[in-house]
This record gives C-alpha cells, structure tokens and sequence, in this order.
C-alpha cells in the first residue's frame, strides 16, 4: 500500500506540476439554475442546524471517538521528498518557459492551464483525500535539503503566519481584481518572480521555518492536509501512517495562534468573495451593469476594497461567534479556526467544479499536443442542458452543506476536550454553530444567484 501511495504521488507530481499563482475558471458559463434552489438553500440549512442540534445530545465519547486516528503502518522511508521536489522543479521551469515561449492562448498553453487547473483546483482535492502531496512536490525542499537548509536570520516568533498572510492576500489580489491573471507571459513572469522570492526567504531564515509560517502556499496545502482520512508523518527515516475519519488530525497537536486563524478566515473570504463578486447584487451594489460588464479594469478598486472587507467581515464575525460563547474565547480561537476548514475545502470544491470539468480537458489537451499525441475534443455541452446543470448544482450544494456538517462536528469535538462538560461545550460552540448555519445558507445562495461577469 505504501509503495502504491508514493508511486501515486511520483506519477501525479510528473503529470501535473509544481508552481504559484492565479486560478482558472471555466469559460462556458451555461445556464444558470434558478429553480429549485430556494428548496435546495431551505433544505441545506436545515440538515446543518439539524446536525447542531445532534452534536448538542450526542455522547462526548461518540465525538471524541469519531475523530480518533489508528496507526496502519510504522517503519522506515527513504526521504523520496527530496528526489519528487527536485522533479518538481525541473517541470516547473519548463511551465515557465513554455509560459513565455508558447502561445498567448491561456487555453492552450500549458502554464496557465496547469497552474489554474491542476495545481490550485485539483491539488487541494488531492491533500483533502491523500494527505500533504505538495509537500512532495514544491520546488524549494529538495534544494534546501541538499544544501543543509542552513539559514541566515531567525523568523521572529511574534510575527506569527503574517508573512504567509501577506502573500496569501497578493494571490488572492492577483486571482479576483488584478487585469491579466491568465495570461500566459505574465502568469511566467509572476510564478518565475515568487519562486526566486521563495528561494531568497528560505536562504534567510531557513526553509523548515519559512515553509511552516510564510511561503503561504505550502501553509495552505498544510491546513487542507489535515482533512485527509490518510495522514502520514515522519520523525528522522521513521514514518508512520495512520487513518481515521476525515478531520481526525485537524484535533491532533497545538492550537495555531491568532495569524493562523486569520489565515485560514483569508483562504475561505478569498474564495467567497471570488463568487460574489460576480453576482447582480455585488455589481450593482458597486454601480456596474451586469449585463453590460465593463471589463476587470474598471472594477479594481471596487473589488480590492470588496476583498478586503469580506476577509475583515468574515474575520470580525467569527471571532465575535467565539467570544460570545465564552469570555476566554480568544484563547481558543486558533483551535477552532482550524475546524472550518472543512468549509474552505468545501467553497473550494463548490466554486472550482465546473473549472475543473471545462479546463482540465483543456490542459489534457494541451499536454496531448506537447507529446505529440492526438487532442482530445473538449466537450461543455454538460453546461448547456437543465440535466448537466442540476447534476453540477447539487455537487455543489451538497459539498458545502457536507462541509459545514463536518465542521460543526469538528468544532464540537475540539470544545469538547477544553471544556469541563458537554453543557458547557454545547454553550460555547452555539455562536460558531449558528454562524456556520448562517455561513450554508450564504454560500447556497451564492451558487444560485445570477451573475453577470
């Protein structure tokens, strides 16, 4: 089984790539599902609340229970991390050159498609299942492990993830507002630029300590990881495996501080924004037709600010949900931010479905073309029909319900072991609760509602 899981991860780290920035979206829009969503939304909410309500009267050793995690396999590994990385980055140089030396077309040339496609939709899908992939196949590891990793300078404790934050908030700016995300020489040129950047802060303040709270991608892929049913960990050559149900290893370990909390709230106010930013409501709230849309130049700043105050909003919110549960809510705070990440994935698999359908075919085709092989014919006829359409919306709709679930009993489990009974775990959780209820019905709105660019 072993043997089978790394062979996987060689394979998917060849096929795909190793690299940073932008998103793709698909570019058929389809029909819009309008109906009949109000059932969809009224139903979603309540299999949420009716799981509030479950964890409130289940056991605490049934939830505890739920999220415990059984060793499979112990025994020593070579480091094959370092061998992946190395391959990891010799594709990705090759992106990068195929970025500025292919076509201008991002849906045929390979760059954008395996950034948008198969790096930042599929990959997180793949960490959520399997564990830490990008931690294989990132282009920087295997170079630092080489060279000693020795560093230069200290990164400060008090500092926190606020290096990760910041450029986790430059991706987001770069994906939503900025003019040419999916152009193929600017898409090479920023990935060529933060890769080098990468690579000088590692050198300064050593890549162990600068992967674990600044390179914001690889503090990304390490926070979906934890949802994964499969979790493998290694001290020295010793590698154990263990399994569980999905999340048990979001309860393992210490509280994040509050920076890690707010990074996780930025990764799910990213994609939440994304969605909204398209919608009637957000347009003409900004005082754009949304029928007539102007282009991305003329909605910089609105969006910037849009981004902004949706990170600030979702921010504000789920930290008043934790105080209002208990007074020393702000300590618990980096525990529980880590239990609505089952929602980021959720809004990540909601929102990148039909990008995932549309462009992967495109970068299928694209890889058939640079081997020499016969193209496959890319195919969105599932978007043009009320059957396709509805298949995709309950995906959706059933992703974000089935995250928040997880995520509400998640919460319950973690209030469970710092609260003196299963009273006072109940009381403290029903803030965050009712904002993840409040939270489904957003983003099953979000799904349904039209949009115009």
């Amino acid at each position: 089984m072993i043997r089978c899981f790394f062979g996987f991860c060689a394979l998917f780290t060849i096929f795909c790539l190793s690299s940073e920035a932008a998103l793709a979206h698909a570019q058929d829009s389809g029909i819009k599902l309008l109906l009949p969503t109000g059932y969809y939304l009224i139903g979603g909410t309540l299999a949420v609340a009716v799981t509030v309500l479950i964890t409130a009267l289940m056991p605490a050793r049934w939830a505890s229970g739920m999220f415990r995690g059984w060793i499979l396999w112990r025994g020593a590994l070579p480091r094959i991390e370092i061998v992946t990385s190395l391959i990891g980055a010799c594709i990705l140089t090759a992106l990068i050159w195929i970025g500025f030396t292919g076509t201008h077309d991002p849906l045929e040339n390979l760059l954008p498609l395996s950034v948008w496609t198969l790096w930042w939709v599929a990959l997180p899908l793949l960490c959520a299942v399997f564990g830490n992939l990008w931690a294989l196949v990132n282009p920087w590891s295997g170079v630092f492990a080489l060279s000693g990793g020795k560093s230069i300078l200290r990164l400060p404790d008090a500092v926190g993830y606020a290096p990760a934050i910041a450029l986790m908030f430059g991706f987001a700016w770069f994906e939503n507002v900025s003019l040419s995300p999916e152009d193929p020489e600017v898409l090479a040129r920023t990935v060529g630029g933060y890769v080098l950047f990468t690579f000088l802060a590692g050198a300064v303040f050593g890549w162990e300590d600068w992967s674990r709270r600044g390179e914001c991608f690889s503090v990304f892929f390490g926070f979906i990881a934890r949802l994964a049913p499969i979790q493998l960990s290694r001290e020295s050559d010793d590698v154990t495996l263990r399994v569980g149900f999905p999340g048990f290893a979001v309860l393992d370990g210490r509280a994040i501080p509050i920076s890690g909390a707010l990074f996780i709230l930025l990764a799910l106010a990213t994609v939440s924004f994304d969605g909204l930013s398209k919608t009637f409501t957000w347009l003409g709230l900004i005082g754009v037709n949304p029928l007539e849309f102007p282009g991305r130049s003329a909605v910089v700043m609105p969006n910037t600010i849009g981004l902004i105050l949706a990170w600030i909003v979702l921010a504000f919110a789920f930290f008043a949900s934790i105080r209002a549960g208990s007074k020393d809510g702000t300590a618990m705070a980096g525990g529980l931010a880590l239990t609505i990440l089952p929602i980021s994935l959720a809004y990540h698999v909601a929102h990148y479905i039909t990008a995932l359908m549309v462009n992967g075919q495109y970068a299928k085709a694209a890889l058939q073309r640079l081997v020499g092989m016969k193209e496959t014919h890319v195919s969105t006829s599932f978007l043009n029909t009320v059957e396709g359409v509805e298949k995709i919306w309950q995906a959706q709709s059933g992703a974000i319900v089935i995250g928040h679930m997880l995520a509400v009993l998640l919460a319950h489990a973690a209030l469970l072991r710092v609260s003196e009974n299963e009273r006072a775990a109940m009381v403290r959780g029903m803030p965050l609760s009712l904002l993840m209820v409040g939270y489904t019905a957003f983003g099953l709105w979000l799904l349904a509602a039209p949009t115009g660019a």
